[in-house]
Formats: structure tokens, C-alpha cells, sequence
């Protein structure tokens, strides 16, 4: 699996890097809107995280704009976490309002592979119950 990481500030991207390689993720960083939307045009990817202050509080945006975007079946396949300052960790109508997948409130990084770990599982098994019941109904 694919992880895109989408953090400003040296210490947290080091810290998520590390995490998401260490639960066996092939990684990459970006530093930019432009070269993270060069990256999602290109390349699939399973999870991708981005905190609040990236590419200057503009990269958020850029990226929700992206996803909201794409076609469905592809943004199935892409958990998103948002990185935040402002809602607390797994804050779900939080996360439904901001088309996010799942929030990790940025004080609870100590315990994001725990939450990573949980977040892709019940990512996957949502969508494999939706994907299988598409095919079921002949629309996959």
C-alpha cells in the first residue's frame, strides 16, 4: 500500500513518516499543493494524511477541493486523515463535514499508528461490503 503525506513543519512530517513506514507503507512526501495533486494524478494511493498547516494553510483546501473532485471509485480506494488543531481526534460529523475520512487531533500523534491501524481496517471493510454489494446488483 501507497501513503501520501501531506505535512508542513519538520518534526510532525518526520514523526508520521516514520510511523507509516514502520507499519510497512510505502511512503512519499511532498511539500506542496502542486506536487502533492502531481502525485494524486498519477499515482494511487492508500492512505494519504495532511495537517492543517500545509503549504501555508492553502494546501488543505487544495487537497478537499481534489478529492471532492476525482472520480468515486477511486476516491474509495483513498483514506483520508486530516492532521488537526481544531477538532478533536476522531471527530465524526467533524470528518463528514470536511469530506474527510478520519481526524487525528495533532496532540494525539503519539498514538497515530494505533489510530492509523484502525482507520485503514474499517476503511476496508467498509468499502469491501460496498464494493461487494455493487457487484451483487450487477454495477461493478
Amino acid at each position: 500500500m501507497n501513503a501520501l503525506v501531506c505535512i508542513d513543519g519538520d518534526d510532525l512530517k518526520k514523526k508520521v513518516y516514520s510511523i507509516i513506514k514502520q507499519m510497512g507503507l510505502k511512503v512519499e512526501a511532498v511539500t506542496n499543493t502542486k506536487a502533492a495533486l502531481k502525485k494524486l494524478e498519477y499515482h494511487i494511493y492508500h492512505l494519504v494524511i495532511i495537517d492543517d498547516a500545509f503549504d501555508q494553510n492553502k494546501g488543505l483546501s487544495g487537497i478537499l477541493d481534489r478529492m471532492n473532485t476525482i472520480d468515486m471509485s477511486l476516491r474509495r480506494r483513498i483514506c483520508l486523515v486530516w492532521v488537526s488543531n481544531k477538532f478533536n481526534t476522531s471527530d465524526n460529523m467533524a470528518a463528514l463535514h470536511s469530506s474527510v475520512n478520519h481526524i487525528i487531533h495533532q496532540d494525539d500523534i503519539i498514538n497515530l499508528k494505533t489510530f492509523l491501524s484502525r482507520a485503514l481496517v474499517e476503511h476496508k471493510n467498509f468499502y469491501t461490503v460496498y464494493n461487494d454489494s455493487l457487484k451483487q446488483a450487477g454495477k461493478a
